[in-house]
């Protein structure tokens, strides 16, 4: 059974996935900062850090990803879509909310195919990192729920096995 969400929980995940863009995006800084300041508004400042322009932006592609992750993985909306067609519905999504962006903000260069090869990649790569972490976090939440179960079931055999004859009074003998 899945619990219930709250505006906390939205709000949470639009923090981790801003805060992780933040990061990497400030690694990225690091490296390239200098060498892309002129070809991408990103790294407007060098290796001076982010604008905050760009911060917000990248704030924007998290407020969106948190709502595309919310129509495409609870059953408010889609109700009968296998997790396979949500998960390629919702990369698709933010493939596109991405492009867009890179559009409308000068990212990189659109006719440049390096920034698009270093994108995909980077995409990709983070991908399959959440895919790897979401399966391994979901193996240890089956296991405590297997141990708990089965914890559950000890105790309700020890339970019965405790009733034993009882006397004309119910009490155990």
């Amino acid at each position: 059974m899945e619990e219930k969400k709250t505006i906390f929980d939205y709000v949470t995940m639009t923090f981790s996935i801003f805060g992780f863009s933040i990061a990497w995006l400030n690694f990225f800084t690091f490296l390239f900062g200098e060498e892309a300041k002129e070809i991408s508004s990103m790294f407007s400042l060098g290796s001076n850090g982010l604008s905050i322009a760009t911060m917000m932006q990248f704030l924007g592609v998290a407020v969106i990803t948190t709502f595309i992750r919310y129509i495409f993985f609870t059953d408010i909306i889609i109700k009968k879509m296998p997790i396979v067609g949500r998960t390629a519905c919702m990369v698709l999504s933010e493939i596109s909310t991405i492009v867009v962006f890179v559009l409308c903000f000068d990212w990189f260069p659109t006719d440049m195919w390096l920034p698009w090869i270093m994108f995909i990649l980077c995409f990709g790569l983070c991908f399959v990192v959440s895919t790897v972490v979401t399966m391994w976090k979901e193996k240890m939440e089956n296991r405590k729920m297997e141990e708990a179960l089965a914890k559950l079931k000890k105790q309700e055999a020890v339970f019965y096995e405790g009733e034993g004859e009882k006397d004309k009074n119910g009490i155990c003998n």
